[in-house]
């Protein structure tokens, strides 16, 4: 009897602890949502995003999946790709794609992750035998895992419409805004929805598609030591219209002065000097004799200062900091950077060789300096404009120096870092600025919380990498004046995102229809001028810092 007793009690001690152990609960799959986004460039190729927002509305989270992403039969067209996303990375594919995205670990109860896949495509405009043009559109990729939602938008260039809209889209377009668009639900996975479609010829349309056979940055030095840039771009207009104006890259503000150089063979013409405005070199007569007919080749060559930020004076020397992209929106065949001095004045650091196949949105950048020439003096041979100019540009580096040879390594460093950073919040306000109209131009049925989640989501993913930008250059700040002007921008910075989710917020309230319109229209201006207000302050306070960097 004690025996059964005794069996009986440990019996119960075991249902007690084993019922006091909590159970592993497996993790749920998440809510995905896909913004597909293909646009067509004034130069003919396409630039592709495709976001992915991965949300877990349960209590025990969700666990992202790996996502394999493809663009079907535009796959050989692809020439360049980047992903933004925290914790998540490319496995290694071929250059082409497929594109596997990794990482992404467990999304917290309630929480949300989101990448964003970005691609450059080549050569997406051609002309056909009736002499329109014909372009290769992508409505969305394929996908390896089921999604909730896909949202598929198909921008053209201003004014270029489609004879038939791409298969399966609506067209959204008013005015010269030109889109194409479609939601889905419940997209299994698939074939990537390609097709072709021609352009309806117009004097109005902005596609221009080129072939940019060869470019070049030249680097020389004004009479008085500073920088001068001269950028050629030689191209045949491969459209069906006559090419009037060419927009152009500079390394200078829009409105900087610019000398136009005429062709060396034929010299027809002398060089022309004027402003260039939103960066637009005009063809016209009063210019280059006339504009590019279709299938004619040209060569445009200006020089203009560039930017005081592309460059500092250290050491004895004048050091440039050179953006890898080329001087033109386009994808361009043979890039060279070169630079040029006159007597008496050395080149420090060459540029690399020449590149060949750049994408318009090439990462990365390369450094070149010049100095004058040691012993320059003594140096019967040198004529007596160089020994003036040399002259100057002494008179340069000592008036803009302040800091000894062993610290001008931490000073390039600085510089960097800082101009790293000044890019990162230029993206962010890029996106910004640009959210507004791509909201005002959505069609309004299709609007629901997952795309306002997903513009969110965005805004998120640059502001992280601002920040991350920021705090590498807080890290290695050196002075106490430096480390205050980086915490007011880290301030002013909290205020924009405030200002921007508060006027997106506002949008949300209204194209959802839980606003009315006149309430809309009075408290949008408020909201507009405060965001404006904060985005001003903080491209002051980022250029006096980059300003600040070369001292230090």
């Amino acid at each position: 009897m004690k025996r059964f007793v005794s069996g009986f009690f440990l019996l119960l001690l075991a249902v007690s602890v084993a019922s006091s152990v909590p159970l592993a609960q497996a993790q749920g799959s998440p809510h995905v949502v896909v913004r597909s986004v293909y646009q067509i460039q004034r130069y003919g190729y396409a630039y592709v995003n495709e976001t992915f927002i991965f949300s877990s509305n349960s209590t025990t989270g969700a666990d992202v999946p790996s996502v394999t992403i493809g663009f079907g039969n535009l796959s050989s067209k692809v020439a360049n790709y980047s992903l933004i996303g925290d914790g998540f990375s490319l496995a290694a594919q071929s250059p082409n794609g497929p594109f596997t995205v990794i990482g992404g670990g467990t999304i917290a109860p309630s929480g949300s992750k989101n990448f964003t896949l970005t691609v450059l495509m080549t050569g997406m405009v051609w002309k056909a035998a009736n002499g329109s043009l014909v372009v290769e559109l992508l409505a969305r990729p394929s996908i390896s895992i089921t999604v909730d939602k896909i949202v598929e938008v198909v921008k053209m260039p201003p004014s270029t419409v489609l004879t038939s809209r791409p298969k399966g889209l609506k067209d959204l377009s008013a005015g010269s805004n030109v889109t194409y668009s479609n939601t889905i639900a419940s997209l299994s996975p698939g074939i990537a929805n390609t097709s072709i479609r021609a352009v309806i010829t117009s004097t109005a349309e902005d596609l221009h598609p080129l072939a940019v056979y060869s470019a070049s940055r030249t680097v020389s030095a004004a009479p008085d030591g500073t920088p001068l840039i001269t950028d050629s771009i030689s191209f045949e207009n491969l459209g069906a219209n006559q090419l009037n104006i060419l927009v152009v890259k500079p390394l200078a503000p829009s409105g900087v002065l610019v000398t136009l150089l005429p062709p060396i063979e034929p010299r027809l013409l002398g060089p022309v000097r004027f402003a260039l405005t939103n960066y637009i070199i005009p063809l016209s007569a009063s210019v280059v004799a006339s504009p590019v007919p279709p299938g004619s080749n040209y060569t445009v060559t200006y020089r203009y200062a560039p930017d005081s930020k592309y460059y500092t004076t250290s050491g004895g020397q004048v050091v440039l900091n050179l953006p890898n992209t080329p001087p033109i929106d386009a994808f361009v065949s043979g890039y060279k950077i070169a630079v040029t001095v006159p007597n008496g004045v050395r080149v420090v650091t060459a540029p690399p060789g020449a590149f060949t196949n750049v994408a318009p949105r090439r990462e990365g950048s390369v450094s070149v300096a010049y100095a004058p020439t040691v012993g320059w003096g003594v140096e019967s041979a040198i004529p007596g404009a160089s020994v003036v100019f040399v002259l100057l540009l002494v008179g340069l580096i000592v008036t803009r120096s302040t800091v000894t040879e062993e610290e001008e390594t931490e000073e390039e460093s600085s510089t960097e870092r800082a101009s790293a950073m000044v890019q990162a919040f230029d993206e962010k306000t890029t996106l910004i600025n640009g959210m507004w109209a791509e909201i005002s131009g959505q069609d309004p049925n299709e609007f629901d919380k997952e795309y306002f989640a997903e513009v969110r989501g965005r805004l998120d993913a640059f502001r992280s990498r601002a920040l991350q930008r920021l705090n590498e250059v807080k890290q290695k700040s050196t002075t106490q004046k430096f480390f205050d002007l980086l915490n007011q921008i880290h301030a002013t910075e909290r205020e924009v995102d405030r200002a921007t989710k508060d006027k997106l917020n506002l949008y949300e309230q209204y194209y959802m229809r839980r606003m009315r319109k006149e309430v809309y229209d009075r408290l949008l201006p408020q909201y507009t001028k405060r965001l404006e207000r904060a985005l001003n302050q903080l491209s002051d306070e980022l250029h006096v810092v980059q300003k600040e960097a070369k001292l230090l």
